[in-house]
């Protein structure tokens, strides 16, 4: 079963008014930057649940993740343990 897992995300918000989201951080701690955000969209999450701006977001090894942008959050999709 796929669930939220909300995240810390350190980002640019830009003199337009954009959102850029440059690195995620794990519960750890652990900085891990994001390289490219390749499509920003309105998206629902259809795995865990939820909507909002998904931003798909290539990193360092050319894994290409969904990062999702909900009324002031953000989540990533993972399996329940």
């Amino acid at each position: 079963m796929m669930v939220r897992k909300y995240i810390d995300v350190i980002c640019l918000n830009d003199k337009g008014g954009n959102l850029k989201p440059l690195y995620i951080i794990w519960d750890d701690y652990k900085r891990i930057p994001i390289l490219r955000v390749k499509e920003i969209k309105p998206k629902a999450s259809l795995k865990a649940g939820g909507s909002g701006l998904r931003y798909t977001c290539i990193f360092k090894t050319n894994k290409i993740r969904h990062l999702y942008y909900d009324r002031g959050k953000w989540y990533v999709e993972m399996f329940s343990a």
